[in-house]
């Protein structure tokens, strides 16, 4: 699409230049387009980091018998597996149950937040001591570190215990690290 400002301002067109404004805003169409085949390149790039991160250089390492390697020129390349888990969003409520129902309850945090406005630190001492009892009404977060998750489950998984698929996204996989000189 060429932009055409004598036609698209023509009450504007007598006052400026034109010409000079479609020049330069041809010129940020060519930007914008040169950021995202830029982008999509990036993004082709990291699926291919994860594949060779994840997948050919552990497979190779793994048939050689090595976790850990030292190269000539000093650096160092290992191969961890890694484990990751997250609770599937629209199954939050069953997810917490079932940590709580499978001795896992003391990893959820509950916080309850009262927000007071200016010069109120009055009201807020009375909250501390009297929450509910003066009219106010906490907000409730429960929740659970995605760390503190993870690690749980990874010591769970790793004990071959159950953990329902329906109530968490797991994945179990290998990680290329490449320390020193690149």
């Amino acid at each position: 699409m060429t932009i055409n400002l004598r036609q698209d301002a023509p009450a504007q067109s007598d006052v400026i230049n034109p010409q000079e404004l479609s020049v330069e805003l041809e010129k940020l169409k060519t930007i914008h387009s040169h950021i995202s085949q830029k982008e999509k390149e990036m993004k082709e790039l990291k699926e291919d980091e994860k594949v060779q991160s994840g997948i050919i250089i552990p497979q190779i390492m793994e048939r050689m018998n090595l976790t850990t390697l030292k190269l000539r020129d000093g650096s160092e390349v290992s191969v961890k597996q890694i484990y990751g888990a997250s609770i599937k969003a629209d199954k939050r409520a069953e997810a917490l149950d079932w940590l709580r129902n499978n001795g896992l309850g003391d990893i959820i945090k509950n916080e309850i937040l009262v927000s007071f406005g200016r010069n109120e630190d009055n009201k807020a001492a009375d909250y501390a001591v009297l929450a509910r009892g003066q009219g106010y009404e906490p907000q409730q977060k429960i929740a659970v570190h995605a760390s503190t998750l993870r690690l749980v489950l990874e010591e769970r998984h790793k004990k071959g215990g159950n953990i329902p698929e329906e109530f968490f996204h797991t994945f179990e996989g290998a990680q290329t690290k490449v320390k020193g000189k690149q």
